[in-house]
C-alpha cells in the first residue's frame, strides 16, 4: 500500500505532485516520465456512435479536454 513512498516509488509520485499538491490532468494527459522510467504506451482508436444530437461531439470534446461547442453544427452528408 505504501509503494509510491518508497525509494522505488518516489519518482512516480514526483511526476504527479507540483508543490506536494497532486497535478491535475486532462483524461488524455499523462505525467512526463524520465526516459528510464517510462512505461509502455498503449494506443487505443475508438468508433462514437449514436443517433443524432445525443452528445457525441461533446463527449469527445471533453474527453480532449477542450471546450464542448456551445453551437450545433450538422455533420456533413447527414442531412
Amino acid at each position: 500500500p505504501g509503494w509510491l513512498l518508497s525509494p522505488p516509488g518516489r519518482p512516480y509520485l514526483d511526476s504527479i505532485l507540483h508543490k506536494n499538491q497532486r497535478r491535475v490532468f486532462g483524461l488524455l494527459e499523462r505525467p512526463t516520465l524520465p526516459p528510464a522510467l517510462a512505461v509502455p504506451f498503449v494506443t487505443y482508436k475508438l468508433f462514437v456512435s449514436g443517433k443524432s444530437g445525443v452528445g457525441k461531439t461533446a463527449l469527445v470534446a471533453t474527453l480532449a479536454g477542450t471546450p464542448t461547442p456551445t453551437t450545433h453544427h450538422e455533420t456533413l452528408g447527414t442531412e
